[in-house]
């Protein structure tokens, strides 16, 4: 931190001038004194050391861990918002994506299927079964042979079949599979849970290390800190290993925080895997215990209505054929023919709710798993946050990486600003945003440049017992040979 001499040197001036003008007074001791009259007030120069950065600078890393399988980038290369920098090797999880379509498809198409109802060929072959009990009333009312018979004795043999079909229900195999599915993706779900959670606790315990950790660092310092500030009062200079040890405190205080920060992250991201892998897991479940529902649900009252009607149609018209009577034949064919009628409407009928709610189940259960195979893939492609050049490179192919460390710097190279974090509260209360100053360079000492304080941080921190404050100046022209880094001092008229 640069002092300020100016002033200090004016008051020794005022001083000294005010001592000869007594010292030259001696003499004439009887002379009437002039009176004083105070010195004008002279703006003092708020003068701070700084550095020269970026318009905008970004530390990126990777949200996952894996081999670095490609760096398409190098230091120094220019590069647009967007551009892919680095990716890891995705081949699995290329092949999860894949997987996850090809489910998604399958819910798409069972649902579509389900949707658009009977095939033509189902609604042809009612048309038949119409146009035969029609034939069959002809045939009736043309009289009764033994082909009569043994249709009628075959139309009531396949309607009885078709009725114990109906009332007896799913075959047992069926029911079997359907519940085994539903163990395991209730197994499934129990496991998820479960594991989910121990990583969630351990995340939860990670951050409380990290927390315990930070008030240890914070302890210590306050001890070193304190300590010092005594040793500071007493006669000569404090020893350099106890400035560098309460140096060392505050970085450690720094770690700590960054390390609680990382915590957090890593059990925040937990908690969401935990949420995610439930909520996909229990679709699962639902999708296998309405897939069970819909096997034992009892037969549809409408459908039993019908086949028993069937029966019954088939029943009456064998006794006619077989009795004297013959009067009520043509009955039975009518009631032959609407019963074929009715068949056929059931046929073309649209699909339950009940099994396109299924169905839509099993679609939203497979683009949970399709969103986050992409995310995950998504993930392992570092991309450019926006437009700059490649500042640096911490990655190697072939290397592991992961959150827990930098991977590549980027910086917006095309204009440069100046930061002060030297700046004590005594000092900082003399600017104003907007107000100008001069910015000179230690490794260029022939350049002066204007500059105008564009932002001055509102929060303070402590520097070995001073409150600083960061302020940041934006430079009135350019400067080519300029660096990142370099050193700077900043001049203010306050």
């Amino acid at each position: 931190m640069r002092k300020f001499i100016f002033p200090i040197i004016v008051i020794a001036l005022i001083a000294g001038g005010g001592f000869f003008a007594f010292s030259g007074n001696l003499p004439n001791l009887a002379a009437t004194p002039e009176p004083t009259v105070p010195a004008q007030t002279q703006a003092q120069a708020v003068v701070a050391d700084a550095k020269v950065l970026p318009a905008a600078d970004v530390t990126l890393s990777f949200d996952r861990a894996g081999t670095v399988a490609e760096i398409m980038v190098r230091e120094g290369d220019a590069v647009q918002a967007g551009q892919p920098l680095a990716r890891l090797d995705t081949r699995a999880l290329e092949l999860r994506v894949q997987q996850a379509q090809v489910g998604l498809d399958q819910a798409q198409a069972r649902y579509e299927q389900i949707a658009a109802g009977a095939s033509p060929e189902a609604i042809a072959a009612a048309d038949a079964a119409i146009a035969q009990a029609q034939a069959s009333a002809t045939q009736v009312a043309a009289g009764v042979t033994s082909q009569d018979l043994a249709a009628a004795q075959a139309q009531l043999a396949e309607a009885n079949a078709a009725l114990a079909q109906l009332l007896d229900g799913p075959k047992s195999t069926e029911v079997t599979q359907a519940q085994a599915a539903l163990d395991q993706a209730t197994a499934n779900l129990s496991s998820q849970r479960d594991g989910l959670s121990a990583a969630k606790t351990n995340a939860q315990l990670q951050l409380d290390q990290a927390a315990n950790a930070l008030r240890n660092a914070q302890d210590s310092y306050s001890l070193i800190y304190w300590d010092n500030r005594d040793k500071e009062a007493l006669p000569g200079d404090m020893p350099q290993e106890l400035i560098d040890a309460e140096a060392a405190a505050l970085r450690a205080v720094d770690s700590a925080q960054a390390a609680m920060a990382q915590a957090q992250v890593a059990m925040e991201n937990a908690g969401q895997a935990e949420s995610e892998g439930i909520a996909s897991a229990e679709a699962r479940v639902r999708d296998a215990q309405a897939r069970l529902e819909q096997l034992v649900a009892p037969a549809d009252a409408d459908k039993v209505a019908a086949a028993k009607a069937r029966v019954a149609a088939a029943q009456a018209n064998l006794a006619k054929l077989r009795g004297p009577a013959r009067s009520t034949q043509l009955d039975v064919a009518e009631a032959a023919i609407s019963q074929a009628a009715a068949a056929r409407e059931q046929v073309a009928a649209p699909a339950r709710e009940v099994d396109l709610t299924v169905a839509k189940v099993a679609i939203d259960a497979a683009k949970v798993t399709l969103d986050q195979a992409q995310l995950d893939l998504d993930q392992a492609t570092l991309s450019a946050p926006f437009a700059g050049t490649v500042a640096q490179i911490d990655l190697d192919v072939g290397a592991l990486t992961g959150p827990s460390g930098p991977a590549i710097v980027l910086a917006d190279l095309s204009s440069w600003r100046i930061e002060t974090d030297d700046l004590t509260e005594l000092d900082v209360v003399k600017l104003r945003e907007g107000d100008a100053v001069t910015v000179t360079f230690d490794a260029l000492p022939d350049v002066s440049l204007p500059g105008t304080i564009s932002q001055i941080k509102p929060l303070g921190s402590n520097r070995q017992g001073d409150i600083v404050y960061t302020v940041v100046v934006a430079l009135g022209q350019e400067e080519a040979r300029l660096r990142w880094n370099m050193t700077a001092v900043v001049t203010a008229n306050s």
